[in-house]
């Protein structure tokens, strides 16, 4: 069972977050089939989700690691997503699922197709910057 709330008419909606896992804006998610919790990606797996935020906080502002949520959109389209630091890209690059809920310009470790980045040439990425990715070819098996 997916854990998921929000209105019908919108493609965003709110997932509970797996414990001791805080997720930024931008991140990639899977949806672990066990609970239907959701969880940052890591290299070789499905990305179902991309956070428009980051996950929920306490009363004081600290990211809440037991019970979160994250407000996210299932991929499709173009979506901004997070980057891996370190790298080289050029426009109209395959991008894969990486590790840590980040997209990589490498396909190393089995890494799943996430689609098509659509900016300007990267000399260096930095890691967690937001990045134009047509998502439309993700591969979901």
């Amino acid at each position: 069972m997916i854990k998921m709330t929000g209105n019908g008419a919108s493609t965003a909606r709110t997932f509970t977050v797996k414990n001791s896992v805080t997720v930024k804006k931008g991140e990639l998610l899977t949806i672990q089939t066990s609970d239907g919790l959701v969880d940052k990606t890591i290299a070789g797996e499905v990305c179902h989700l991309v956070a428009l935020d980051e996950s929920s906080r306490d009363a004081d502002g600290t990211l809440v690691t037991s019970g979160a949520t994250v407000t996210a959109v299932p991929v499709g389209g173009v979506l901004f997503v997070a980057c891996n630091g370190g790298e080289t890209w050029t426009a109209a690059d395959e991008i894969f699922v990486g590790a840590d809920g980040q997209a990589t310009e490498s396909n190393a470790s089995s890494a799943k197709k996430l689609g098509i980045y659509l900016g300007a040439a990267i000399g260096t990425t930095v890691d967690g910057t937001l990045v134009a990715v047509n998502t439309n070819g993700a591969e979901q098996i």
